[in-house]
C-alpha cells in the first residue's frame, strides 16, 4: 500500500467535451455533471470521447466513474493525450494502449495514475466494449497530491444505507424502501511538515463543501480504493506538535 492520493481540482469542468456518438439524450455533457447518475452513452463495441481543455495544462490522473444503477460496462479502454497543436487521439504525448476497464462490481471506477506529469491539450479516451453498452457518470482529469506521510491508523470505510425502514404499528411488519448504498471515507493526516500543510489548506479553500474531490485511498488497489465525492464536513488544521500538522478528513461519495 503506497501514499494515498488526492485531487482536488477537475481540469473536465472547464474543457470542450465531444464524442463520437451518444445514445438519446444520454450526452458527453454529463460527464461534466458532479452527479454520477447524469451519464454519457455510447453503445457497443464502444466509441471515443474527447476533452479539449483549450491549452496545454498539466494533469497526471485521470478517472472515470460509472453508475451503479446497470449493468458495469466491460471490455478495455484507451487513453491518448495529445499537445497544443498535434493531433487530437494521436497520443503523441501518452498512450496507455487498450487496458482493462477493470470495473468491480459495487464500487464502478477506473482510474488511470500516470507515471509522471504531463503536459497536453486533449484527452481522448477510447472504448472497445464487451458488453451492450458503457454509462460512464462522471470524467476526472488533473494533478494529484501524495503526501509524504499516509494516513494514520483508525482511518474509517462505511457504506451508508440510504434506504429507509417503516414499522406497522398494528402488526409489525417492516416495509422496506430500499435506496442506494453511499460510500463514505474518514481519514486522518497527522504527520504534515509544512509543505503539505500548504497543499491540504488549499484544498480546504478550493474545494470547501460544494466542490468534488478524487480520493484514491490506496494507489495499488486504485479499482476499489477510490471515490469521487464531496468533502462533508471542514475541519481545522492544527499543530499538535512542532512544525507537524494534521488535519482530518471526511469524504461522501457522489451519485
Amino acid at each position: 500500500m503506497s501514499n494515498i492520493k488526492i485531487s482536488y481540482q477537475n481540469l473536465i469542468d472547464s474543457a470542450a467535451l465531444s464524442a463520437s456518438s451518444s445514445a438519446g439524450d444520454l450526452s458527453i455533457a454529463n460527464v461534466a455533471d458532479p452527479r454520477v447518475g447524469r451519464r454519457w452513452r455510447v453503445m457497443s463495441p464502444g466509441g471515443w470521447a474527447q476533452a479539449d481543455f483549450g491549452a496545454n495544462v498539466s494533469l497526471d490522473t485521470i478517472a472515470l466513474a460509472f453508475p451503479r444503477d446497470v449493468p458495469l460496462a466491460t471490455g478495455t479502454v484507451q487513453h491518448q493525450f495529445d499537445a497544443d497543436g498535434g493531433t487530437p487521439g494521436a497520443g503523441a504525448v501518452y498512450d496507455s494502449t487498450a487496458i482493462n476497464l477493470g470495473l468491480v462490481a459495487g464500487y464502478g471506477i477506473h482510474v488511470l495514475q500516470l507515471p509522471a506529469p504531463i503536459s497536453a491539450r486533449y484527452w481522448r479516451w477510447t472504448y472497445a466494449l464487451t458488453s451492450a453498452y458503457a454509462d460512464t457518470g462522471r470524467a476526472w482529469a488533473g494533478t494529484s497530491w501524495q503526501p509524504a506521510a499516509n494516513f494514520s491508523y483508525g482511518a474509517g470505510d462505511e457504506w451508508d444505507d440510504l434506504s429507509s425502514v417503516s414499522i406497522s404499528k398494528r402488526s409489525g411488519a417492516e416495509f422496506v424502501d430500499a435506496k442506494p448504498r453511499q460510500r463514505s471515507m474518514a481519514f486522518s493526516l497527522d504527520f504534515m511538515l509544512d509543505a503539505d500543510m500548504q497543499v491540504s489548506r488549499e484544498l480546504q479553500r478550493i474545494c470547501g463543501l460544494s466542490s468534488q474531490v478524487l480520493v484514491i485511498k490506496d494507489p495499488t488497489s486504485a479499482s476499489k480504493e477510490s471515490l469521487i465525492g464531496r468533502l462533508s464536513k471542514i475541519n481545522p488544521i492544527t499543530n499538535p506538535n512542532f512544525s507537524i500538522y494534521a488535519h482530518p478528513y471526511q469524504v461522501r461519495e457522489s451519485l
